[in-house]
C-alpha cells in the first residue's frame, strides 16, 4: 500500500495548485471559483529516488455551509483524514486564520494524523507578513509556500521524502520471471450532464467514490479510480458532462468540458452514457462522435432501464439508438441501471473485450484476399467519382485497427465503398466496439507523392 498524503484545507486556499505541483503536472482543475473541487482527486507519483506516494486532492472543508454539495464534500474530506499517512494542511497566509482552518486543524488533530501547515500565497505582501500567523494552528511545522509561482516546493518536497518509507528490499521482483503483467484497461466514462455517469462509476465500484447528486454538472475534475477484476486491472475515469461549445458556461464548465476530453484521449474504450428513459439526444450523437474521432473503443451504455420500462421492447430499443448513432452501429449496446445495478456486473468484461479486439490484426494473406474477393466484380471509386483499382492491402496499425490500401492513386474511398469494405473487415475478424481506419496510398512511382490522411471512414456528425 502507497504512502497516503491528503491535501485539505477551507475552499480556495489553493489546495488544487499545490496538489498539482506535487504530482507534476495539471491533474486537479484550478478556478478563483471556490468549491471548484468535489470530488476526491488522487494520483500516484515519486521521488526523484523511486519512492512512491499517493497525493490526494479533496474539496474545500466548510463546516459552515450544510447544503448538501458541500456537506458531502466535507464528509469525504474527513473519511480521506482517517485514511491518511500524513496530510498538508493548506490555509490562505494573505486571509490569515479562519474558523474554516481552525476546525480543519481540529479534525486532524482528533484524527491523530501527523500534519504540516502550508501557508499559501507567500509571493502577495498580505501573504508574507500573515506567514507566521500559521502557526496558530498548533502543529509544530509550517512551510510558506506559493503554488502559483513555485515558491516553497522544495522545502514541500522535502517534508515529503522525510517521510515516504523506503520500500520494501522484497518488492523489487514481484511478478515470476517470464510472466508479463496485463495490462491495465483505462476506461472514461463520458456523456453530457446528469444521465448517471458517476452513479454508474459507483455502481461498478461497488462503492461511493463520486459525489451524485440531481444537480446537473455536479462532477467537474476527471475522477479516477482503480477496480481489479477477474485478475484484470481497470482504471475508471468518471468525466464531467459534456456539452456542445454552444450550450457550455463560460469558467468552471468550461475547464471541466477540456478536462473530460483531455481525459477521453487518455482512454482505451470510452463508455457512453445517456438516458434509456428520454433516448438518445443529438448531444450524445455529438458526444459519441469525439470517441470515434479519437479512435477509442466505444460502449453506448443506456441507463435508466429501469424507469424506461416495460414499454419499451429491448430490440426495438437497440434499433432505435443505431437510426440516431448511424456512424455508430458497430458499437454494442448495454441496457443498464446504475440505481439498482442491473446490467452493471456485464460491463467489465464487456470493457476487457473490445479492448482485445482494438488490439486485433488480420493476417496480411487473408486480408488480401478479402480485398481480390471484395473487387473481382465490381469496382472501386475515389471521393471524386472516378473508379480507381486496389492492388493491395496490409494492416498498419492498432488501436485503432488501420488498414493501408495501395491503390491506382491515393484518394480515399468513396463513402459506400469504404462501408462495404470495412463490413467485410468485421465480418473477417471481431472488430465490435472499434472504429476501423482506412487510409489509400497510391502505387509508388518515381517522383510520385502518395498517401492520404488516415480517417474513420464512418464520419460522425458535426
Amino acid at each position: 500500500m502507497s504512502f497516503r498524503i491528503v491535501v485539505v484545507g477551507r475552499p480556495n486556499v489553493g489546495k488544487s495548485a499545490l496538489f498539482n505541483r506535487l504530482v507534476g503536472h495539471r491533474r486537479s482543475l484550478v478556478h478563483d471559483l471556490p468549491g471548484m473541487t468535489r470530488d476526491v482527486i488522487e494520483e500516484e507519483t515519486a521521488l526523484p529516488d523511486g519512492r512512491k506516494f499517493v497525493v490526494v486532492d479533496t474539496g474545500g472543508f466548510d463546516p459552515s455551509d450544510q447544503e448538501k454539495i458541500p456537506a458531502e464534500v466535507r464528509r469525504r474530506a474527513l473519511d480521506e483524514i482517517a485514511a491518511a499517512d500524513f496530510v498538508f494542511l493548506v490555509m490562505d497566509a494573505s486571509a490569515g486564520i479562519l474558523p474554516g482552518d481552525k476546525e480543519a486543524a481540529r479534525v486532524i488533530r482528533q484524527a491523530g494524523k501527523p500534519c504540516v501547515v502550508l501557508a499559501n500565497k507567500i509571493d502577495r505582501r498580505e501573504g508574507r507578513e500573515g506567514e507566521q500567523e500559521a502557526y496558530g494552528l498548533g502543529f509544530p511545522e509550517m512551510i510558506g509556500v506559493s503554488a502559483e509561482h513555485n515558491l516553497g516546493i522544495d522545502e514541500l518536497f522535502d517534508a515529503v521524502a522525510e517521510r515516504v518509507p523506503l520500500a520494501p528490499e522484497t518488492a523489487e521482483e514481484e511478478s515470476e520471471p517470464g510472466t508479463p503483467e496485463k495490462a491495465e484497461i483505462a476506461v472514461a466514462i463520458i456523456g453530457r450532464p446528469n444521465v448517471g455517469k458517476s452513479s454508474l462509476l459507483n455502481a461498478i465500484l461497488g462503492f461511493d467514490r463520486a459525489i451524485v447528486s440531481e444537480i446537473a454538472g455536479t462532477t467537474r475534475d476527471a475522477l479516477d479510480a482503480r477496480i481489479e477484476l477477474d485478475g484484470r486491472g481497470y482504471r475508471m475515469i468518471d468525466t464531467a458532462g459534456i456539452r456542445r461549445k454552444g450550450k457550455t458556461e463560460q469558467g468552471p464548465e468550461v475547464l471541466s468540458v477540456v478536462a473530460a476530453r483531455k481525459r477521453l484521449d487518455q482512454c482505451d474504450v470510452a463508455l457512453l452514457v445517456f438516458d434509456a428513459a428520454e433516448g438518445p439526444t443529438s448531444q450524445d450523437s455529438t458526444v459519441a462522435s469525439y470517441a470515434i474521432e479519437k479512435g477509442k473503443g466505444l460502449i453506448l451504455v443506456a441507463n435508466k432501464w429501469d424507469i424506461a420500462g416495460p414499454a419499451k421492447v429491448a430490440e426495438q430499443f437497440r434499433l432505435d439508438v443505431y437510426n440516431k448513432f448511424p456512424f455508430a452501429r458497430f458499437a454494442p449496446i448495454l441496457l443498464i441501471s446504475a440505481r439498482t445495478g442491473r446490467g452493471v456486473a456485464k460491463l467489465p468484461r464487456e470493457i476487457a473485450r473490445i479492448a482485445l479486439n482494438r488490439e486485433r490484426r488480420i493476417p496480411t494473406a487473408v486480408l488480401n484476399k478479402l480485398i481480390t474477393e471484395e473487387t473481382r466484380n465490381r469496382t472501386s471509386k475515389g471521393e471524386s467519382g472516378r473508379t480507381m483499382k486496389i492492388f493491395y492491402a496490409s494492416q498498419t496499425g492498432t488501436a485503432p485497427p488501420t488498414f493501408s490500401l495501395v491503390a491506382s492513386r491515393a484518394e480515399n474511398l468513396y463513402f459506400s465503398d469504404a462501408r462495404r469494405l470495412e463490413n467485410s473487415l468485421r465480418r473477417a475478424a471481431d472488430f465490435e466496439g472499434v472504429p476501423i481506419g482506412i487510409r489509400v496510398t497510391a502505387r509508388k512511382q518515381s517522383g510520385d507523392r502518395s498517401g492520404t490522411r488516415p480517417r474513420h471512414h464512418t464520419r460522425p456528425p458535426s
